[in-house]
């Protein structure tokens, strides 16, 4: 993989930020759409903004293609690491892999939703609910990923390590801002809903803040990496 190609690839962190966060504006999904809502409720949500809905979706299934990239050339970073064994980075090639299908097919979901508004609204509800249901509580493939981050980081005896040993102790903390999601398979409102403050706000900023932050680092990464390597 050359200099160039990683690099490319290392700005589909940023690219995914920003195609992702203009696509749930444009849906209207900040903050998502309270699960207290009635049937009804929703699917007059869903009629009133189809087109906006669809629209802000395909907007963000491009980001994911950049999230894609970005986990590819993370790993390429990570094979680097003179660790006792690859696993750090090939967890966190696989676990990124499963993420982006984990955000994908909520995207979808949306969408698909609001392609036919006019539909029974119980139905309308029920894609929602699968939607935001698969959506929120997917931290399992994050904390796989970021922990392995933060494994390879703190384990990599390199005379020049790949990330600096505080980039472990970010992604062990954007692993804790992950784990209330579960919680929204339980509560309908509340700060543990889908749309509440450690469901939905902290998580969100915590994935933003992890683009956002590793993106430069990633490139200084590869800025630094001998030659051919």
């Amino acid at each position: 993989m050359s200099t160039i190609d990683q690099r490319i690839c290392a700005w589909g962190g940023v690219f995914c930020a920003g195609a992702f966060g203009i696509g749930l504006l444009m849906a209207g999904f900040i903050p998502p759409p309270a699960p207290s809502l009635s049937a009804q409720e929703v699917a007059t949500l869903y009629a009133a903004n189809a087109g906006m809905i669809r629209s802000g979706m395909i907007i963000g299934l491009f980001g994911m293609a950049g999230y894609a990239a970005f986990v590819g050339v993370i790993s390429a970073q990570m094979w680097r690491m003179k660790t006792a064994s690859r696993l750090p980075a090939l967890l966190q090639l696989g676990a990124g892999s499963i993420g982006v299908l984990t955000v994908m097919f909520p995207i979808m979901i949306f969408a698909t939703t609001a392609f036919r508004p006019e539909r029974d609204p119980a139905l309308t509800q029920l894609l929602n609910d699968l939607g935001w249901l698969i959506i929120i509580p997917a931290f399992p493939t994050f904390i796989a990923q970021f922990g392995a981050i933060a494994l390879g980081t703190l384990l990599d005896q390199s005379a020049t390590p790949v990330f600096p040993r505080w980039v472990a102790y970010f992604n062990v903390w954007a692993v804790l801002l992950f784990l209330p999601g579960g919680l929204g398979y339980i509560f309908r409102s509340g700060p543990f809903a889908w749309n509440g403050f450690f469901d939905f706000w902290l998580a969100a900023g915590a994935f933003f803040a992890w683009l956002v932050v590793m993106t430069p680092l990633v490139l200084k990464a590869i800025r630094e990496a001998p030659a051919g390597a």
